[in-house]
């Protein structure tokens, strides 16, 4: 690996060449600090030495320089433009999660130079990618790729696997991971939307769906995926199943579907009023707040958003039949035919 050094003429010292052996024993997935790595080199209480010392690692060297970091769990600035973050870069590709504040937690990723080798190893994230496309792309078909391709007019590679076998696969792969941390999940699916492949993301929404873990701060990710989507494949998905109990858990979030409401990408606007649906199909729900969103979106033109409208009025109606009519008659001038025909399915 390259890292921030200087060239030297000649050798190492003994003291230097005591502390790259004990850097380059620092297993991948985990840190060691400046001070524990003086301690292991038998020079205690002399920390500065471990960093001037990496700085000065010979080009011909290579070992793990960038999980050696500060006490704090941080990476430590360094004098030269970009170094630190290419630092953190490389421990994220090792799995490592940094907190808010770019810090890690060191009581689970520091290195314990007695504990099993065998134990301590954990793949990158490009490893469990590859790891899960690799069965996927084994069950998948050229046909079912080509048509499910064409069916979603998508440019996204496809693998041409159905969608029991995904689920059955992503739940296996859970199955065998009852740990997997919920920072590492949420990792993992961002490595995953960060592929070019159909089934790839799609097994990163199985991922959230069947291992329940969001948070409130979560809303973000799901907004970023949103955004990518562009396909009523994966935004219904993430809107009904991950974004709906989010929202319901927390109700401040609402504040985010009235912003949603008002974006540029209809997808987001789809996603404000989908995000509603699961309570108002219990008979329950914010019929308020939806008849507000539904109001102001009843003169789009755009196909994808009536059909959203009308799909919220037609579950509605299955409990509480009264109150589409009320709203379906009250609108009946502005309510498209497309819109109008989904909300009077089943009155």
């Amino acid at each position: 690996m390259s890292s921030p050094r200087s060239s030297s003429p000649s050798g190492p010292s003994d003291a230097y060449a005591k502390i790259y052996a004990v850097v380059e024993r620092i297993p991948p997935g985990r840190v060691a600090t400046y001070g524990q790595v003086a301690a292991l080199a038998g020079l205690a209480r002399h920390a500065r030495q471990v960093g001037y010392a990496l700085h000065a690692t010979p080009e011909d060297l290579d070992i793990p320089w960038h999980r050696v970091i500060n006490a704090k769990g941080e990476v430590s600035p360094r004098a030269e433009p970009g170094w630190d973050g290419y630092q953190r870069h490389l421990l994220e590709e090792e799995g490592i999660a940094f907190d808010a504040n770019g810090r890690l937690d060191l009581r689970r990723y520091q290195w314990d130079p007695d504990e099993p080798r065998t134990r301590r190893r954990k793949p990158s994230l490009r490893a469990l990618v590859a790891d899960i496309e690799s069965p996927l792309r084994a069950q998948g078909t050229p046909e079912r790729a080509e048509s499910a391709q064409a069916y979603l007019k998508s440019n996204l590679d496809f693998l041409g696997v159905d969608t029991p076998a995904l689920r059955a696969t992503a739940k296996a792969w859970l199955k065998e991971r009852p740990d997997l941390p919920r920072p590492d999940l949420l990792r993992l699916v961002e490595a995953l939307w960060k592929t070019r492949t159909h089934e790839l993301w799609s097994f990163g929404i199985e991922l959230l769906l069947l291992r329940p873990s969001l948070q409130s701060e979560d809303l973000n990710l799901l907004e970023r995926m949103l955004r990518k989507s562009k396909s009523w494949a994966y935004v219904d998905a993430i809107a009904i199943h991950l974004v709906g109990p989010l929202v319901e858990r927390d109700p401040s979030l609402n504040t985010r579907l009235d912003r949603w409401l008002e974006d540029e990408s209809f997808w987001l606007r789809r996603s404000a009023l989908l995000a509603l649906l699961l309570p108002l199909r219990r008979g329950g729900g914010d019929w308020p707040r939806f008849v507000r969103y539904a109001d102001a979106l009843l003169d789009e033109k755009e196909f994808f958003i009536r059909k959203a409208i009308g799909w919220v009025l037609r579950e509605v109606s299955k409990k509480r039949p009264e109150l589409v009519r009320e709203y379906v008659k009250k609108q009946e001038g502005r309510m498209s035919r497309v819109t109008r025909r989904e909300a009077e399915k089943y009155l």
